[in-house]
């Protein structure tokens, strides 16, 4: 009967580390894979530390064969491991990278059926020790790995690693396999002839590994000298490579291409001198704590190691002006057609005009006028629809303003009546007026009843708001939608958003999930109404509304809702804005809650933005946009223009615990609001609910919703900021009522850090540090200092909430166990109510 044949052959080289090999063979015993549908091939590159007899002498779970090269080198050692193979796709692994148990499966599942796949797995750094050459080179692993994740990476031949790769044997044949007569590279080179016969380069994250690199210092002086030698060889075999391998090392920082051309052959000594002593110069630089010095210093040694390879491979100036010339005239050879992509005709026809041509290179154009161009180059894999998408976003940072501007703009509408108001009319203590204008359909609508000037205008493009434009002076008669527009190409940023939600909007967004939106407010009935009026008007399909009325002294809320039919009212005696709020969570029906205060008015798309955030299921919270209800007080406009107002930005940020120090965690406030926040109640039932010793209602008086961002976040979820989910928020019209709001901001956040402080979340050196030098002195004796444009008074009352916090939180907590709340705000949740 015949033995059945492997789906996946697993090839590792080795030379003299045997101790690490077997580490990496003992993974590979851990697959999910069932051990009889791999094998793995230990090729032997002249390894003479008793490797071949320890691997026989132990017994292993899949079926082991050993290979051995007749030449010294990786590439050679892979080549022998492939030729004894039996499966229909090879894994090439490095001896020094622990893989994960679902390592195999990944590399078949990204594969798939297709043979024209080469999949590159991650090899997740494992450096041990903590100088500046580990760091330096962690983070180069680090880096690498997050740009072969990003959306709109295009594959090229440089994605080829052999460290973790799998090629179907088919093809790998075919080309003949590794090049041996290289002694690294070798896998960019394969790389190279893989793409030209027409391979599709896939990135799997999941196909991952740990890998032991145990480069120094040194060594990696040494590689650059390799790789110098290798590069050129690689340039003679393909010449129309020249330009994007020598020509890029020698962009080095520091360093230009001109310097190929004279300092390598005319100051060979003398810079070889002056790395020499820079080389024994970078362990003093780096224990006198130079980091800077370092880095910079380190850099100049390896790009001369690699000049001076390159000058000894190449033999002088004539071979490599041959070289030049050979590689212009391969160029010229190889010049692939560009499409032409008309703009005009809408995103969907762009991209399937994209999708039946497949170009490698094209040019964007609008109206025939070309605004874009991606041009190719050897070793790129032809993108696909998704890399287009993410690339052509990416590229509109460029040329958004060009297109914006271009002559085919859509039709403008006949000009309101409205909009041009009279100024003589305004009272020249209004203030600025606000409105609205959509680009979807170029509708412009004031806010509050009129427009006047100075007018501020939200530019937006249907649920997406785009950017602030503003009009100080009144335009002629009949032209304020030709100012309006005009201010809209000039300001780049809205630009590039407006076609940047033009080309994402094509793929179909997620299905609305339910949600419950809940209000908490305490004898505030009027704001109440108008908060309750605009929920009503949201586009969201499925959601149910709760108003939490906290610890009320009249009855007119529960009034007012019982002539909602709609919305659900409920009691909620413990004062505190954070009680309110838990009650809410208790009283949700569905998974997703949504909060805002009884003093905004939220936009109809605020639900359907929020919703749409949590269709990445690693979203735990999410915070959206806050902007003004009106400024047409003096401090309305500074606590929007001088203080920053609640807004956080016009481009969507998803914050991870991953991509943030411990002191950058701390500064929640840039997370969001908690006018406008939802939150995964499944998610919080790990994390715990809000604490009742902070915010409104407390003597606190602030920095719940912070204390909550700051949780979530540290406990590993994601948090979600997206400017999509709008809300207009109603400031403090008088200066008396903005600086009893600035006093319990400092209050409200001088709390927050004590309560983080107590929970122990982050060390006490990190939380006294960020106080101190990043809080107090970084944002309010800064301002105090150095005012500019900040208002001193305001400042100082900013100030004296802080010294008041600890006394206040002391109180606050002692109520909360009064009420009944527990010493651990991270207790778990209390059940939902059933629908």
């Amino acid at each position: 009967m015949t033995e059945p044949r492997p789906e996946i052959s697993v090839v590792i080289p080795t030379h003299a580390r045997r101790g690490q090999l077997l580490r990496t063979l003992e993974a590979l015993e851990r697959q999910s894979l069932e051990p009889s549908r791999f094998e793995v091939i230990v090729a032997l590159d002249a390894a003479a530390d008793g490797t071949a007899a320890a691997l026989a002498e132990r017994g292993w779970r899949f079926d082991l064969r050993q290979a051995e090269s007749a030449r010294r080198a990786a590439g050679a050692a892979r080549n022998a491991g492939a030729a004894i193979a039996r499966a229909g796709r090879l894994v090439f692994l490095d001896d020094d990278i622990i893989v994960g148990a679902g390592f195999l499966a990944a590399h078949l599942r990204v594969a798939g059926d297709d043979p024209a796949v080469v999949v590159v797995g991650q090899s997740a750094p494992a450096i041990a020790g903590d100088g500046l050459f580990a760091e330096a080179l962690r983070r180069w692993w680090t880096d690498r790995f997050h740009a072969l994740s990003a959306p709109d990476h295009r594959f090229a031949y440089s994605d080829v690693m052999s460290g973790n790769l799998s090629i179907d044997r088919a093809p790998f044949e075919r080309l003949g396999g590794f090049d041996t007569t290289l002694d690294c590279r070798e896998d960019y080179e394969l790389g190279y002839r893989l793409v030209a016969a027409g391979a599709r380069i896939r990135y799997a994250a999941d196909a991952h590994g740990l890998h032991h690199d145990t480069s120094d210092l040194r060594r990696s002086f040494d590689r650059a000298r390799a790789e110098g030698r290798a590069d050129v060889a690689i340039a003679r075999k393909h010449p129309e490579l020249f330009p994007f391998l020598l020509a890029a090392e020698m962009t080095a920082p520091g360093v230009r291409a001109w310097l190929l051309r004279q300092s390598v052959f005319r100051l060979a000594g003398p810079a070889r001198l002056a790395a020499a002593g820079l080389g024994a110069l970078l362990p003093v630089f780096e224990a006198a704590g130079l980091r800077r010095t370092w880095h910079r210093g380190s850099r100049m040694v390896r790009t001369h190691a690699y000049h001076r390879s390159v000058a000894e491979a190449l033999g002088g100036q004539r071979e490599l002006d041959a070289l030049a010339g050979r590689a212009a005239e391969a160029a010229r050879a190889q010049v692939p057609p560009v499409l032409g992509i008309e703009l005009s005709g809408g995103i969907e026809a762009v991209r399937r005009q994209f999708v039946e041509s497949g170009p490698l290179a094209f040019e964007l154009r609008l109206g025939g006028k070309p605004v874009a161009r991606v041009g190719a180059q050897p070793g790129l894999v032809v993108p696909g629809l998704r890399q287009f998408d993410a690339a052509l976003d990416a590229r509109i940072r460029d040329w958004a303003p060009g297109v914006m501007a271009a002559e085919r703009m859509p039709p403008l509408p006949d000009e309101p009546l409205e909009a041009q108001g009279d100024p003589a009319e305004r009272d020249a203590d209004a203030g600025t007026a606000l409105a609205e204008l959509d680009l979807a359909d170029w509708r412009f609508t004031p806010r509050g009843g009129g427009a006047g000037y100075p007018l501020r205008v939200l530019v937006r493009r249907g649920a997406r708001p785009l950017g602030w434009i503003s009009l100080d002076e009144p335009p002629p008669a009949g032209a304020l939608m030709v100012a309006l527009r005009d201010g809209v190409v000039r300001d780049a940023a809205i630009c590039e958003r407006f076609l940047a939600d033009a080309v994402t909007a094509t793929a179909p967004g997620p299905d609305p999930v339910p949600l419950t939106v809940v209000v908490c407010t305490r004898d505030r009935t009027e704001r109440l109404q108008r908060c309750l009026a605009a929920i009503a008007g949201l586009d969201h399909p499925d959601f149910e509304v709760i108003v939490v009325d906290n610890a009320p002294a009249t009855e007119a809320t529960a009034r007012l809702v019982a002539a909602l039919p709609s919305v659900r009212y409920v009691r909620e005696d413990r004062p505190g804005l954070d009680w309110a709020r838990n009650r809410g969570l208790a009283e949700a029906r569905t998974d997703i809650v949504a909060f805002t205060d009884d003093d905004t008015e939220v936009d109809r798309h605020w639900l359907s933005g929020i919703s749409a955030a949590f269709a990445d299921p690693e979203v735990a919270a999410v915070t959206g946009l806050v902007l003004p209800m009106s400024l047409g007080t003096a401090a309305e406009r500074y606590f929007e223009n001088v203080y920053g107002g609640m807004g956080k930005g016009f481009d969507p940020v998803t914050w991870r615990r991953t991509d943030l120090s411990p002191r950058a965690m701390l500064w929640a406030n840039r997370f969001g609001v908690g006018a406008n926040m939802a939150f995964r109640r499944s998610a919080l039932n790990g994390i715990g609910g809000f604490d009742p010793a902070l915010d409104v209602g407390t003597a606190t008086r602030g920095g719940g919703d912070l204390e909550m961002f700051h949780r979530v976040v540290r406990r590993g979820g994601a948090l979600a900021y997206t400017p999509s989910a709008v809300v207009w928020h109603e400031h403090r019209s008088g200066m008396g009522a903005l600086r009893d709001q600035m006093r319990d901001n400092g209050s409200g956040f001088a709390a927050y850090l004590l309560a983080v402080g107590r929970s122990r979340a982050v060390g006490r050196a990190t939380l006294l540090a960020f106080a101190v030098r990043d809080w107090i002195w970084g944002w309010l004796l800064r301002r105090l200092i150095w005012p500019q444009g900040s208002c001193r008074r305001l400042t100082l009352a900013e100030l004296s909430g802080l010294f008041r916090a600890p006394g206040r939180y002391r109180r606050a907590r002692i109520t909360a166990r009064r009420q009944g709340a527990t010493d651990d705000p991270a207790a778990p949740l209390a059940e939902g109510r059933e629908a």
